[in-house]
């Protein structure tokens, strides 16, 4: 009889460590389930930030390259003569001259509508960002990319490349971003964009899974542009991935 109990006694015993136990196995996979849940929340919310700041630099820059403009084009006016200071002047062969102008200007207007319209430097790249801040990346890329072609030069060249590499990793082709990235740190390595350029490529890395080559990507921002702020956040992502 005391066997029987103690047979009971142990069953029992058995079958409520089994429930406790079937309790916290569900209890961690709803842990496990929430903590993915919020990961991915994280993550799209970081996405959604990026997306933002970069926004915000476009505009920023589509403001820095108008106020250039507007200077250049002061530079380059031709002062205005006073009309008191002009001299009336009797032209010998007035008519003909008149009539060559014409002329001259018919051919002139003929060859323009012959070659494609080109927009100057900076209404180009404003085209370029507009559609990049519109979502429009692949025709963004395709704008800053015949930016760099017409205007190799350009003070803006850097920042056009770098805003390809921009286009491609918001698509999440970080391959390609990786090399267009690469393009700005090695043609425009004194440029503005060059820390920012350096900053992505550890991020394409990271998002690659070369998490080696990130890391020393991350380090080297650090260590050649320490006042950056792209060195700022490669410091804030080191922490975060050596947590």
């Amino acid at each position: 009889m005391r066997r029987q109990s103690s047979f009971l006694a142990l069953a029992i015993s058995l079958f409520i460590v089994g429930c406790a136990n079937l309790k916290q196995e569900q209890s961690l996979k709803d842990i496990n389930s929430r903590l993915a849940e919020l990961e991915q929340a994280q993550s799209k919310t970081n996405a959604s930030l990026e997306e933002v700041n970069n926004k915000f630099l476009l505009l920023q820059e589509q403001v820095t390259a108008n106020k250039n403009g507007v200077e250049e084009l002061k530079a380059m006016a031709v002062p205005v003569i006073p009309p008191e200071d002009l001299k009336v002047v009797k032209l010998e062969g007035e008519e003909t001259k008149k009539e060559t102008a014409k002329k001259e200007e018919i051919e002139k207007q003929s060859s323009i509508k012959k070659t494609e319209y080109l927009p100057g430097p900076e209404a180009l790249y404003n085209e370029a960002q507009n559609l990049f801040i519109a979502g429009r990346l692949s025709e963004s890329v395709d704008k800053f990319s015949n930016f760099i072609l017409h205007y190799p030069k350009h003070r803006l060249a850097n920042n056009a490349q770098y805003w390809i590499g921009e286009a491609y990793y918001s698509q999440r082709d970080y391959q390609k971003a990786l090399l267009e990235f690469k393009k700005v740190v090695d043609n425009y390595p004194n440029e503005n964009k060059a820390p920012d350029a350096l900053l992505k490529i550890g991020f394409s890395y990271l998002e690659l899974g070369s998490r080696e080559k990130a890391l020393e990507m991350l380090k080297t921002v650090m260590e050649q542009y320490p006042a950056s702020e792209a060195a700022a956040k490669a410091r804030a992502k080191l922490q975060e991935i050596q947590k």
